[in-house]
């Protein structure tokens, strides 16, 4: 049996803290800074005869401005190597990925750096609110262009233009950034300020955009506990708050998130995930040691850590639940999940950062990407339809069946030889369903997990037709298999034994839901079926509405204005009567806080589209980059990340050959 090669891959992009296309920082995710809308819709913003005064920005959607005029400081506080810029981080990322918010991290040691006063002073604390203050303030986007027009009864009236819009096809109208302040410009020259309907300065204005979230943390607690913003203390979260009430034009509200952890399990996971940090995702045992991996925490390591804690532990003042603080908007979070206390959090984003919050844990996340296999459809370059495989994804099909197992459940894929738990999703489209029919579901006991792959029988290798391992890269090609399922003997032999019951919960083994998310304690929690598939619609592809079934070619001479749109505004464009992207987005927003959750690697078998979105969800890229990706077909892609460390990813070709060039390359 061979080993699969390993081929170089480039280098991860690094966790980017910004996810907007045009924001102002490295530290600021400004997706509504560039839009208040989709470009696709800009040729119908534009005065004609029929139309001398349109609408200039029309109603928001969810992905675009989700959190409307809504601004909020977040303030990280709790006890040292608590994993705080961790949920700093995956905060930001998932409020503007999937919900149009402009975000921006401070991390008060920096801060503090560069306004240079001593620790505590108030010159450092107005120096902070300054810098919160002018990115609440910011001029983000055109959302505000409806107000800029002349009051009733002013005598003047908006130019009306007497030649219709151009044809999106002629000439495409994008909307760059720096469009609102010009139109307000030429609007003051025209009208003056007291003859708009809301001034320049108007509070109203600010309150239209998509929303604006400051995330305050530390790298260091101890260099800054003195600091006011650090929420250390009683007295310095009431400054804090009342510092950010009486500032009423800003309209920020604050939001103290307390991280509490006692479990030595995800103490250890934050202390490992520090190491990673420190050494980088491509250090190697023997350079960053063995804090990086399972082995046992060096003793200097663990001394310096409970030294820091006991220290800072003397002098932090936790979030007071007598009754002095009930009066603050705050979120416990204990043991990332096990326990959620809210006080005060009333309003559509607390509760979703309450909800995202309970989710989220700082061990490493493995996630396997991968397309269905060719089906009909995508010999023939059709969009959308529920077409079935071709001969080439039916042998796919066969070899992912046979890959899962020792790579993926054995973690062969990440150098390993150890049996573990995994997970499954399909879409409900069969395309999906066919793809993933041959991997095994078998019943596995605790007593398996950790356990090395039996050794494959005689004939093993012959699953795929050429006998070689896959190989590791991003256009290679192989075949061929290594490894059988598991057998979990354990298990069986005390049920021939008598030593576990043949039902479990008062249910015959043979038709029990062996999936964990049901719960149930006792020897349910003991079994667990492998890869167990569960089916979602939230994973079907992009709705084509009426384009369904057709090809690309046939689209641009039925109806080439819909092409032109959509290639200028691919991530924004709706098919008529049918999805964008920016649909998809809001239909993966719940199967991401599940993915979240989970500690077991996730195989998921969907879409050209879908699995773009989740891929840049995963790997740190921003969501405007996800239309212009490639998701080849027969490969899977397996992610890994843990929120502290790049994004790392492999890729594993199957085959068979097959055209990459498709209908869904168009999507």
């Amino acid at each position: 049996r061979r080993r699969p090669k390993k081929l170089a891959m480039p280098d991860p992009p690094a966790l980017p803290l910004d996810v907007g296309p045009m924001a102002s920082d490295a530290r600021s995710t400004s997706p509504g800074a560039q839009h208040a809308y989709v470009q696709s819709q800009s040729h119908l913003l534009k005065a004609t005869s029929d139309n001398p005064l349109p609408t200039a920005v029309p109603p928001p959607i969810a992905a675009v401005a989700g959190l409307l005029g809504v601004r909020h400081v977040l303030c990280l506080i709790g006890l040292p190597e608590r994993g705080k810029p961790f949920i700093a981080q995956r905060l930001s990322k998932y409020l503007s990925f999937f919900h149009g918010a402009e975000v921006k991290l401070f991390d008060v040691n920096e801060v503090m750096d560069r306004a240079g006063g001593p620790p505590g002073s108030d010159h450092n604390a107005m120096f902070m609110f300054e810098e919160i203050k002018a990115f609440m303030n910011a001029t983000s986007s055109a959302a505000d262009r409806n107000m800029t027009v002349p009051r009733a009864g002013s005598g003047r009236s908006a130019p009306a233009s007497s030649s219709s819009p151009p044809s999106p096809e002629v000439r495409p109208v994008v909307v760059r950034e720096g469009s609102a302040e010009v139109q307000l410009a030429e609007s003051l020259a025209t009208h003056g300020e007291e003859e708009l309907l809301v001034h320049p300065s108007d509070r109203r204005r600010k309150n239209v955009d998509s929303g604006k979230v400051a995330i305050l943390f530390a790298n260091d607690t101890f260099a800054c506990f003195k600091e006011k913003w650090s929420g250390t203390s009683k007295e310095r979260r009431r400054w804090a708050s009342e510092t950010l009430a009486k500032d009423r034009a800003l309209g920020a509200k604050l939001i103290f998130i307390e991280v509490i952890v006692d479990r030595a399990d995800i103490l250890e996971a934050n202390l490992r995930a520090r190491e990673r940090a420190k050494n980088g995702p491509t250090a190697s045992r023997e350079s960053a040691g063995p804090a990086m991996y399972e082995d046992e925490l060096p003793d200097e390591c663990l001394r310096e850590f409970e030294d820091r804690a006991r220290r800072f532990q003397r002098i932090y003042v936790s979030m007071q639940e007598d009754g002095s603080e009930d009066d603050l908007s705050y979120i416990k979070l204990i043991n990332y999940g096990d326990k959620v206390v809210t006080n005060r959090m009333h309003g559509y984003l607390r509760m979703r950062i309450a909800q995202f919050l309970s989710v989220i844990h700082p061990t490493p996340h493995v996630i396997y990407l991968t397309r269905h296999g060719q089906s009909t459809y995508n010999q023939l370059g059709k969009i959308g339809g529920n077409s079935p495989l071709s001969p080439a994804g039916e042998e796919y099909a066969r070899r992912l069946g046979a890959w899962v197992m020792p790579y993926v459940c054995y973690q062969q894929a990440a150098g390993l030889d150890s049996l573990t738990k995994t997970r499954l999703w399909t879409s409900s489209l069969q395309r999906t369903i066919l793809t993933a029919q041959h991997i095994p579901h078998p019943i596995i006991s605790e007593e398996d997990l950790g356990t090395p792959s039996v050794p494959p029988e005689p004939d093993a290798d012959d699953a795929l037709a050429n006998g070689d391992s896959p190989t590791r890269c991003s256009a290679g090609r192989s075949s061929g298999l290594r490894g059988t399922p598991p057998r979990a003997s354990g298990l069986r032999e005390r049920l021939r034994s008598g030593g576990l019951s043949g039902v479990v919960g008062g249910v015959a083994l043979g038709g029990i839901d062996l999936d964990s998310d049901r719960g149930g304690g006792g020897d349910r929690d003991r079994v667990w079926q492998q890869m167990a598939p569960r089916v979602y619609r939230n994973l079907d592809e992009i709705f084509a509405g009426e384009y369904e079934g057709m090809t690309y070619e046939e689209i641009k001479k039925i109806a080439p204005s819909e092409a032109t749109l959509r290639s200028m505004d691919k991530i924004g464009y709706r098919y008529p009567r049918g999805e964008s992207y920016l649909d998809i987005l809001a239909r993966l927003d719940p199967l991401v806080h599940e993915l979240e959750s989970y500690h077991e690697p996730l195989v998921i078998v969907s879409h050209q589209a879908v699995l773009r979105l989740l891929y840049c969800y995963l790997t740190g890229r921003t969501r405007a980059q996800a239309p212009k990706l490639s998701m080849p077909l027969h490969t899977v892609i397996r992610i890994t990340y843990d929120g502290w460390t790049p994004p790392t990813e492999e890729r594993f070709y199957l085959g068979p050959e097959c055209s990459q060039t498709d209908g869904q390359t168009h999507l």
